[in-house]
């Protein structure tokens, strides 16, 4: 008599398992790095809104009134009238934003280079990093960098 076994040994079983645990792990990490690019993308986009709304804000300013547009400021360390903590919906951001002012192309009063830095509180370069924008605005009024 002849008995016709089908089916899988366990030796067959326990290698298909493998394959697939291995599988799992691969895709656990892709996700893990995804979320992770994900959230750096969100906090970029944030930076860069946040650059471009004081810039916005200042070249809405005179530069003989506003004391945020005279030259000067620093992108390395926190200087009077050039910082602040960004506000969205009126709430504080993690972040510092520090802005340099210096004489715009070919030296001519009306225009400022401006220049944003928008610095992330928690140094973690796998969610948020360092913007920096950089603009030319043009003053209502006339004032020649020193």
């Amino acid at each position: 008599m002849r008995t016709n076994e089908n089916g899988f040994t366990l030796v067959e079983v326990i290698v298909a398992m493998l394959v697939c645990v291995v599988g799992l792990i691969g895709m656990a990490q892709m996700l893990a790095v995804t979320l992770r690019m994900q959230q750096l993308g969100r906090n970029s986009t944030s930076a860069v809104r946040m650059a471009q709304e004081k810039i916005d804000e200042l070249s809405s300013m005179s530069f003989t009134a506003g004391p945020q547009v005279q030259c000067g400021g620093s992108l390395a360390t926190n200087t009077a009238n050039y910082n602040d903590v960004p506000l969205v919906n009126g709430q504080s951001q993690p972040y510092r934003r520090r802005w340099l002012i210096q004489a715009g192309p070919d030296n001519d009063p009306q225009l400022r280079q401006v220049t944003v830095r928008i610095i992330p509180e928690v140094a973690n370069r796998n969610t948020a990093s360092q913007v920096e924008l950089v603009s030319v605005i043009r003053g209502a009024g006339v004032a020649v960098c020193p």
